[in-house]
Order: C-alpha cells, then sequence, then structure tokens
C-alpha cells in the first residue's frame, strides 16, 4: 500500500523533507518564490494557512531511508528578503540550516550521503528570507504577565511571538536516481514562543527556526516510516 505525503508540512504524514514545522509555521501569507521551478506546481496547503505545497501521487514514498542533503542555497529571486542582514550573516544562517538537517536525519537513524542511489533521496533547500526581531522588546515580552499571556496565545494558534522574527525557507525533496520530484514547500518557520535565547537577536531567532526546521524535517521522514512520535 503506497501512502503519500500529507512539514519543509503536511508533509505531516508525507516526506516533509521541506521544511515544513509541526506546530512551528506562521499562520502568515507566504509568497512562492517564482524563481524556482517547482513554484508553478504548488498550491496553498489546505493544512497549512500561508503555506505552500506540491507532492507526488504515485511514489511510495517510504523507500527514501538515505538522504543526500544539498548546502542550502540563498534564494535571490524577486521575493527574496533579507533586511539588513549582511552577506556573511545570510551565509551562516544557511549553513546553520544544513548541518542541522544532516545531524537530525543521522541521530534519527538515518542514512546521509553524498551518492545517488537507490532508497535515496536529494533535498534542495532555498533560504528565501528572515524576518527580523527586536531584542530586548521580544525578551520583556515573554518575561511581563500580560505579555507571557499573549504570547501564549500567539503561540497555540501557530504564531509568532511578539516582536520576534522568522525564517523563510523553500525546499523541493527528489530521486536521486531519476530527479522526479517527489515533494516541495515553502513556509515560515518561528523559533517556539518561549525559547528565551532565540529572542536575544535576529540570529539567534534564525538558528532556534532552522532547528525546528531540521526536526520537522526528521518527524516527517519518521511518519512516513511508520515510526513512533519522539
Amino acid at each position: 500500500m503506497k501512502r503519500s505525503f500529507g512539514p519543509l508540512g503536511t508533509l505531516a504524514g508525507t516526506l516533509t523533507i521541506v521544511v515544513g514545522l509541526a506546530g512551528c509555521s506562521s499562520t502568515d501569507s507566504t509568497q512562492r518564490p517564482t524563481g524556482m521551478a517547482s513554484a508553478a506546481s504548488m498550491s496553498q496547503d489546505p493544512e497549512r494557512p500561508g503555506a505552500w505545497v506540491y507532492r507526488t501521487s504515485n511514489a511510495d514514498l517510504r523507500q527514501y531511508t538515505r538522504f543526500i542533503v544539498e548546502p542550502t542555497e540563498i534564494y535571490r529571486g524577486a521575493e527574496a528578503s533579507f533586511g539588513s542582514m549582511t552577506s556573511s550573516q545570510i551565509t551562516e544562517i544557511a549553513q546553520y540550516l544544513t548541518s542541522a538537517m544532516r545531524r537530525e536525519l543521522s541521530n534519527g537513524g538515518y542514512a546521509v550521503t553524498s551518492q545517488p542511489g537507490p532508497n535515496t533521496a536529494r533535498i534542495v533547500t532555498k533560504l528565501v528570507g528572515v524576518e527580523q526581531t527586536v531584542p530586548g522588546a521580544a525578551t520583556v515580552s515573554r518575561i511581563l504577565p500580560i505579555g507571557a499571556v499573549a504570547n501564549a496565545v500567539q503561540g497555540a494558534s501557530g504564531g509568532s511571538g511578539s516582536f520576534t522574527g522568522a525564517v523563510i525557507l523553500a525546499a523541493e525533496v527528489y530521486d536521486s536516481q531519476t530527479s522526479e520530484l517527489l515533494v516541495a514547500a515553502v513556509r515560515k518557520y518561528n523559533p517556539p514562543v518561549f525559547d528565551l535565547e532565540a529572542t536575544l537577536s535576529t540570529m539567534d531567532t534564525a538558528r532556534s527556526a532552522a532547528r525546528q526546521a531540521a526536526e520537522d524535517l526528521r518527524k516527517g521522514v519518521d511518519r512516513v516510516q511508520g515510526r513512533e512520535a519522539r
């Protein structure tokens, strides 16, 4: 019996190798990066407001237990938005995401390889944008009682915390031998609302969001493989 995807989401119950993030994606609307070849195939994700997704309907995703995680690319199309971040900061975030994804998959018991082959999927991730965090204000909003309540409500609905930025990611997953597109998605990722370290700077926010994306990737693969949630 074949299973279909269904984040990188839903890639819930599917090879959410995108970065679709369970419980961490924002409900804010996100644009499709028109510079991506898969953009025209994507549609709005009915289970993730503000996100975009494509998933194949004819592939048995359970066969993919080995993964090539390509270095995260920095998207330079019209929809790219990095605010006042420097080139070195943007590159650092992209490299951090690549490392986090490889580590999470490997720790989850999956083979991370550089060679195409049977049962191997290739993950291509693009950093599309980074929204800014307001240091100080973001932290204080979690500590003061009124702010803590408001942030709890936002977090429960999947939104970002007050004065806290986000990372916009796009991902495409291919069969490593045939180059068939299996999954594509675009979404916005926020750190956990009460991750105080993530409120200290935009870089801290981005690193936390990247870890969430990597964890969601691994959970998505686990669901496809029928593993118990952990």
